[in-house]
């Protein structure tokens, strides 16, 4: 990935200012995607510190007009989740980067 990842760099600070630990939304670059992973830590149901990071992406790409795909990862042979990944499209990451740099996203 680029040097300058402006949206990983917005959303650990947007983080930071929730009180939530930066290093909690887990960054990943596997062949053509880009995926962003929050660890589940509640045996049971969703922990609110998850559902606050899946918050602050929403608010900060949906309005940008980027594609991503939500996926729940649950562990084999129960209903436990494990985590919440968000993907990414290489060049939708990309473009969603530029849109954050330039600031224009018409």
């Amino acid at each position: 990935m680029e040097e300058n990842d402006y949206y990983k760099n917005l959303l650990k600070r947007l983080c930071k200012a929730e009180n939530i630990s930066s290093r909690r939304p887990r960054f990943e670059e596997v062949d053509d995607l880009v995926l962003i992973h929050i660890k589940n830590h509640l045996k049971e149901g969703l922990d609110l510190e998850s559902v606050k990071i899946l918050n602050l992406i929403y608010q900060t790409v949906v309005p940008l007009s980027v594609k991503f795909i939500q996926q729940l990862c649950l562990y084999p042979n129960g209903d436990r989740l494990d985590r919440v990944t968000i993907s990414f499209k290489k060049r939708d990451y990309i473009e969603l980067n530029k849109k954050l740099e330039t600031g224009k996203w018409d």
